[in-house]
């Protein structure tokens, strides 16, 4: 019986390992989407994906697709969109606030939304939110807090709900609702049926129904898992129910049939199995946005999809990696690995870290790695050698224990280290190669062994006298060794020979080979040479990994560690493949443009020639490592190359008929997508309705040019009868302007008199006026003297008085020819000016029309007798009450008076 119980734990065991499906060692590779990335969408309120692989979300701001490489927005109800149901990738229902409706593709990229809530535009205060859309055999139902709506054959009817629902979920074909106040229904179709009435005065916070054999799974907000079997409600006591008692439970979805998945609002997402054992715990400490989990979704293809409160998140849970990352600085960057029996050692850029193997799991808060005592410093590489542990560090080399390290050798640094028989060790160090000896149960430094310089980050040992060495920025070395281990000969494999970065050397059942950032070598014995073996596939496979292991160190038979910057990776090759693993070619998009224009195509696609530019994008959804190629038929013969670009553009098509023919390479083969017929039309003037339109524009023609030509008879006789006409009424109008023109010389010959005689007339004028001034200032002398006489005279002198009364007769007689001549001349002159400037004086007009007839200021000044400085002021003056600045001509506003 004894034995009989060990081979049935035995049994238990192995059923154990090969029913695991994704590994308990480390994270799966996770990948973060925030809201910037997908269109501001906000929050993703549920999560379903189509049988082809894309992904859709239900959002704050409608429905959103993604295929792995492009996200695109579709907007339909007015409020946040809540809940979805996907039949196909082109036909989707779903819940919103006040509003549930179905989206039909139109296209290859575009939705055409059509609501069919029947109270959209109600004003009777309804306010529902649709929560929950579930598609059974032949309906669709729409769960709001209050109603039941259900779409079958075009009709909708509408069941209330007994007081409220709070949650909606569908399992096994099922229809589950959490009413809060009377407990769990299910919906059979026709009714709803009560499961059970919540035990106790207090509802519960039903957040997830699960069938399983023989009963149901209950999950509850912050009371635990429970079991409803046979009429009974029975608690489930398992290592994960503490947690989510803690963190409080959101969302739930089973992960295929033997695993679950709980999103918690305080902590993020826990991955158990069926007996609640936790594999997997995510939160934002271990790498994803935000620790409250709204929404949960496992994909056809292996991924488990978190809507948070900020941003999703793809949990890569087929992927075969798993990532152990310090994100709270606690061990740093790992550099090499060790597994010794149960025992895990991790040397990294800190120190030596240990851990127990079994430990080393991703089902609590972080990972516990302890420092191993006096190992603090970078770590290079670890190797067993006959049970024991050697640490190459940066202060030296170090035997590893229990109790912690003990130095070897502490001159430089070791990168590396391999044995050479049962006594001698070589190392490779800073600078060159050394050479370690046993002596009894230690080991001691021996010599330098030359002429090998610089850092040696690998030593190779194939069998005990041929060494490779990889030198960084280099190359490789293959040195040959004497029996007492010194190199007799050395043969150099610069890094110029390889193609890629950072050459890395491993050795397999193939012996020795090499690989790159691009390609993996086999090392030919006969040519002494490496060559190409092809290209490395798991190249871009680890994130963030370091360019050096591009192999990865072997732990054991079932795992694989890798360098990655803050932390480590293991490769699995236990994990059982997750999700159906569908893989369909997808033609995203189809576009043809110009310099000014781009829109979309449809099938099949007719595109005017202006627009003969032809861009398509192509994927499988959610696959990484995919190689392409396609084939334009009637534009070029072979299909092209294999390349990862998921795109191509066709410039300058000529017109005709093409099909596009798109095929992908997947580590399961190769699939073909759907060929697409494109047309590219003639141009305009290539088309029949053109050769039609030149047949008749040149018929058209003909008839114009007959009429044209009779027309243009007919126009030259008219035009020789014009110009006759032109002739001769040209010549009587020459004849006109000819006597025109004799009368106006005559006109201006008279008026260039007229002036003439007029200046003549006025500069006699002047005379006479200063013939007359000079008379009179003769006659005031005289007169004076005469006075001065009389004054003299003691007695009056009647013939003095007499002359006296003559000379004061011809003064009171004064001659005011010229002034009244003047002012006869220039009478309409003076007019205009007294009117429009009433204040001049009869001083001012006089010198107005001085001015105004040319003289000058010496000339004015002695017909007014006066200084010239006199006219100057009294010239000022006169410009001051005229309002003129100094810009204004004086002479030019008096002539225009």
């Amino acid at each position: 019986m004894k034995i009989y119980g060990i081979l049935i734990g035995l049994l238990l065991w192995v059923q154990l390992l090969t029913g695991q499906k994704f590994p308990e060692k480390g994270v799966p590779p996770v990948e973060n989407y925030t809201p910037e990335e997908y269109a501001q969408a906000g929050k993703a309120w549920a999560i379903q994906s189509a049988a082809n692989g894309l992904v859709y979300f239900a959002t704050d701001r409608g429905l959103l697709e993604f295929d792995g490489l492009n996200w695109s927005r579709f907007v339909g109800s007015k409020g946040f969109t809540r809940s979805l149901v996907v039949v196909s990738d082109s036909v989707i229902y779903t819940g919103a606030d006040k509003d549930f409706g179905i989206w039909r593709r139109e296209g290859i990229h575009s939705f055409d939304y059509e609501s069919l809530y029947p109270f959209r535009e109600s004003t009777k205060g309804l306010n529902e939110e649709f929560w929950g859309v579930h598609l059974l055999e032949e309906e669709v139902v729409f769960v709001s807090f209050d109603n039941l709506y259900i779409l079958k054959e075009g009709q909708l009817t509408r069941i209330a709900a007994p007081t409220r629902f709070s949650k909606s979920f569908q399992a096994g074909g099922t229809l589950f609702l959490v009413d809060e106040k009377e407990g769990l229904f299910r919906f059979d179709g026709v009714s709803m049926i009560e499961v059970f009435e919540y035990p106790g005065e207090e509802p519960w916070q039903i957040v997830g129904v699960d069938q399983r054999e023989g009963g149901l799974l209950i999950v509850t907000r912050n009371r635990g898992l429970f079991e409803f079997r046979d009429g009974s409600i029975t608690p489930i006591l398992q290592e994960v129910t503490a947690f989510l008692q803690r963190d409080q439970v959101f969302s739930f979805s089973s992960i295929e049939e033997d695993h679950y998945a709980f999103g918690t609002i305080l902590n993020g997402v826990y991955i158990t199995d069926r007996n609640g054992q936790i594999i997997q715990h995510l939160n934002k400490q271990k790498g994803i946005l935000n620790n409250t989990i709204l929404s949960l979704h496992f994909g056809q293809q292996g991924s488990l999809w978190l809507g948070m409160d900020f941003g999703i998140a793809s949990l890569r849970l087929s992927s075969d990696i798993a990532y152990v990352l310090d994100h709270q600085g606690r061990f740093g960057t790992g550099q090499t690995a060790l597994l010794q029996s149960e025992d895990f050692y991790l040397g990294t850029n800190q120190g030596l870290y240990y851990s127990r193997w079994e430990e080393l799991k991703n089902n609590t808060e972080e990972v516990y790695l302890s420092l191993v005592p006096g190992s603090a410093g970078q770590v290079w590489a670890l190797s067993e050698v006959d049970g024991e542990i050697w640490c190459g560090h940066d202060r030296g080399l170090y035997l590893v224990s229990n109790q912690g390290v003990t130095p070897v050798y502490t001159a430089e640094g070791i990168l590396a280290m391999t044995p050479l028989g049962d006594q001698h060790l070589v190392a490779g160090t800073y600078n060159g190669l050394s050479l370690f000896e046993r002596r009894g149960q230690s080991w001691a430094f021996q010599r330098k062994i030359t002429p090998v310089q610089g850092a040696c980050s690998q030593v190779i040992a194939e069998g005990d006298s041929l060494l490779w060495v990889n030198i960084p920025n280099f190359g490789i070395i293959k040195a040959s060794l004497t029996a007492d281990f010194r190199i007799e000969d050395q043969r150099f494999y610069l890094d110029e020979v390889f193609e890629g970065g950072n050459p890395w050397l491993h050795e397999d059942s193939l012996g020795i080979r090499l690989s790159t950032s691009l390609f993996e070598y086999t090392f030919d014995q006969e040519l002494d040479t490496f060559l190409v073996a092809g290209d490395r596939p798991d190249a871009n496979v680890i994130d963030n990994r370091l360019p050096t292991v591009w192999s990865g160190l072997a732990l054991n038979p079932k795992f694989q560690f890798f360098p990655v910057y803050n932390g480590f990776a293991l490769s699995s090759r236990t994990s059982q493949a997750m999700g159906s693993q569908v893989s369909q070619l997808l033609i995203r998009s189809l576009t043809a443009f110009n310099n000014d224009t781009t829109f979309h195509l449809g099938q099949p696609a007719e595109v005017p020639f202006r627009c003969n530019n032809i861009r398509v994008q192509y994927l499988v959804p959610h696959q990484e490592h995919i190689s392409y190629r396609y084939q334009l038929v009637n534009f070029q013969d072979r299909w092209s190359e294999w390349t990862p670009e998921q795109s191509r553009s066709f410039l300058n098509l000529p017109e005709g008929d093409y099909e596009l023919r798109v095929e992908a390479q997947t580590a399961s083969g190769v699939i073909r997508s759907a060929p697409l017929s494109i047309t590219i039309l003639p141009p305009w003037y290539r088309r029949w309705y053109a050769y039609l339109g030149v047949i008749l524009l040149g018929i058209g023609l003909f008839y114009l040019q007959r009429l044209r030509n009779r027309r243009k008879v007919a126009r030259l006789h008219a035009e020789v009868m014009l110009k006759e006409q032109a002739a001769l009424e040209k010549q009587a109008e020459a004849n006109q302007q000819q006597k025109v023109l004799q009368t106006q010389q005559r006109l201006e010959d008279e008026i260039a008199d007229l002036k003439r005689r007029l200046r003549m007339k006025t500069v006699e004028l002047a005379k006479k006026g200063k013939e007359n001034e000079d008379k009179n200032r003769l006659l005031q002398k005289l007169k004076e003297k005469i006075a001065s006489i009389e004054s003299r005279s003691s007695e009056p002198n009647r013939r003095l008085a007499e002359m006296n009364r003559l000379l004061d007769s011809s003064l009171s007689n004064e001659d005011h020819t010229f002034e009244m001549q003047i002012d006869e001349l220039n009478q309409e002159f003076l007019h205009r000016l007294k009117a429009q400037y009433p204040a001049l004086t009869t001083y001012d007009l006089r010198l107005a029309t001085y001015l105004k007839m040319g003289l000058s200021s010496r000339e004015i000044a002695e017909l007014l007798n006066v200084l010239p400085s006199s006219v100057n002021v009294s010239r000022s003056r006169l410009r001051k009450k005229l309002n003129l600045d100094a810009e204004h001509d004086l002479y030019e506003f008096l002539i225009e008076v």
